[in-house]
């Protein structure tokens, strides 16, 4: 049985398969975060350039050269560019207008000049894959360069922008050493089937790639989003106390200290009653600004809930605690907050403790140093007290050494 293909047939094949991944893009985007909304226009409107491109290399010899050659090839050009934008948008890159447009520009000059002026079929197909094969590198690139782009889904657009551009390359080598492989636009060689089959696949493989990336990264915002407190951005409760129970464990396998600190923000109620509860909140971030100043790497910062705060000291014994809570109570006391037009001193009360044998679950560590902490607030405020159990002679309700 003789077996026949016609490449206008797939191109508009081809033209077809890109406008229905594009409206599913368009259906599936509305399931997606609003701030993903310029990244997945630029998508789309990929997915209608390339297409529209297809249709007029279709109708080559059938339509002026200004249609079938500068316009269709500006379209497809235009098209990975947008492809790239979008990558560029959804990582939060600057844009780079100047190098996707100067390329896109550089695509339609060869398609003017060797497809208008002084037509050269082979001079403008070797031009043309090199221009096409650049963009489509810089797609994968923007993909494999992302330092939160190292998962497996990264390899689904990643791989099929950079087997496009391959595939590109290799036209334009094999056109350089032998032009006989291509003489017309609809020859059936094997580069020719590799270029079409190319530009039929690459907009479902990597809008498919592109969704997963976005389901993967929405999913990570919903987990970030149920670990941290929307408005100091440090861990909630939930999570400082598995993050403590991991310390806990770790602590303990290795036979070294952990110590918990817990600070109160010392009469909040007032700047709230005072100022407002936006000053409230203004107080709230500043302090976990003010108290990241002083954290080494492995500390940890959490809110336990209103104006109290919880501080996992790893590799930390009793004195060590005692001395970096009284730096943390000083640097409070020491500068007022600006809270709009107001300069208010905050003062913390400070409780500090130390794993202890007795301790079994995290629970119980945070208890003593929570009682450690009221202690301090009922001494007068301003305090730092250190629990019985952490080392300390003083029992709870008793100030610890000033550093």
């Amino acid at each position: 049985m003789d077996w026949s293909f016609d490449i206008r047939s797939a191109l508009l094949v081809g033209a077809l398969l890109t406008l229905l991944i594009g409206a599913v893009l368009l259906v599936v985007a509305r399931a997606l975060p609003a701030d993903y909304r310029s990244s997945l226009n630029w998508w789309v409107l990929a997915t209608l350039l390339q297409p529209a491109g297809f249709v007029l290399l279709s109708l080559r010899d059938q339509v002026s050269p200004w249609i079938s050659i500068v316009i269709a090839n500006g379209c497809i050009a235009l098209a990975f560019a947008a492809y790239a934008t979008s990558l560029l948008r959804f990582y939060r890159l600057p844009p780079r207008p100047v190098l996707l447009g100067g390329l896109t520009l550089v695509a339609l000059a060869i398609s003017l000049h060797w497809g208008v002026l002084q037509p050269r079929f082979t001079e403008r197909l070797i031009a043309i894959s090199v221009v096409m094969s650049a963009v489509l590198g810089y797609c994968a690139w923007i993909l494999y360069r992302r330092a939160d782009a190292r998962g497996p889904l990264r390899h689904v657009a990643g791989g099929a922008f950079a087997v496009a551009a391959a595939i590109m390359a290799y036209r334009a080598v094999i056109l350089l050493f032998d032009p006989t492989q291509v003489t017309t636009i609809f020859q059936l060689t094997h580069v020719q089937l590799l270029t079409y089959a190319v530009g039929a696949v690459l907009p479902v493989v990597a809008t498919v790639g592109f969704l997963l990336l976005c389901t993967e990264r929405s999913q990570r915002e919903l987990e970030r989003a149920a670990r941290v407190d929307y408005l100091t951005g440090c861990y909630n409760r939930r999570a400082i106390e598995e993050l403590g129970a991991q310390a806990m464990a770790a602590a303990r396998r290795h036979g070294t200290p952990l110590a918990v600190l817990v600070l109160d923000i010392d009469h909040f109620k007032r700047i709230n009653d005072e100022l407002g509860h936006a000053a409230g909140d203004e107080a709230l971030v500043q302090a976990v600004h003010r108290l990241r100043e002083d954290l080494r790497t492995e500390d940890v910062l959490g809110r336990l809930g209103g104006e109290e705060f919880i501080l996992l000291l790893p590799n930390t014994d009793s004195a060590s605690a005692v001395s970096a809570a009284e730096r943390i109570r000083q640097a409070f006391s020491g500068t007022p907050l600006r809270l709009g037009e107001d300069a208010r001193t905050v003062t913390l009360s400070i409780g500090a403790a130390v794993l202890a044998p007795a301790d079994r679950k995290f629970s119980q560590l945070l208890q003593r140093a929570d009682r450690a902490m009221y202690a301090a607030k009922n001494a007068g405020r301003d305090l730092v007290m250190a629990d019985a159990m952490s080392g300390w002679e003083n029992a709870p309700g008793e100030r610890a050494p000033r550093a």
